[in-house]
């Protein structure tokens, strides 16, 4: 029930955002990130590692869901606050090389490793 209403507070009374606080959560994630990943059947499973070492885990069935997922599970890991994320997603901060995204959409590649680096778009 608390999480109702502080909802809808931060509906009502939308705090304002702050360049700098944008840009220090920013900042607050990796320069890089590694993603080992395998199909299960119709779920694309990854293991994000985060500056060599072991992050979290994430699933999706079609590959920009799973970038997305990967992207929101940062978000997550890195405890960036909800009024912030709406700024952060549309950097798109971990996005593929073209050859690994067509990867994870080629059913025939059953696992591969992709390096992901952070889009430079705050700055």
């Amino acid at each position: 029930m608390l999480n109702v209403i502080q909802n809808i507070k931060n509906l009502i009374f939308r705090p304002s955002l702050s360049r700098e606080a944008a840009l220090a959560y920013y900042n607050r994630l990796p320069d890089r990130i590694r993603v080992e990943w395998f199909r299960d059947g119709k779920f694309i499973i990854g293991r994000i590692k985060i500056e060599n070492e072991e992050g979290f885990m994430t699933q999706a069935i079609s590959a920009q869901e799973f970038v997305d997922m990967v992207n929101d599970g940062l978000f997550a890991y890195y405890d960036i606050p909800n009024e912030y994320l709406g700024v952060l997603k549309k950097c798109k901060q971990f996005v593929p090389p073209a050859n690994e995204f067509a990867k994870l959409n080629d059913a025939a590649i059953e696992k591969s490793e992709i390096g992901f680096q952070k889009e430079r778009c705050l700055a």
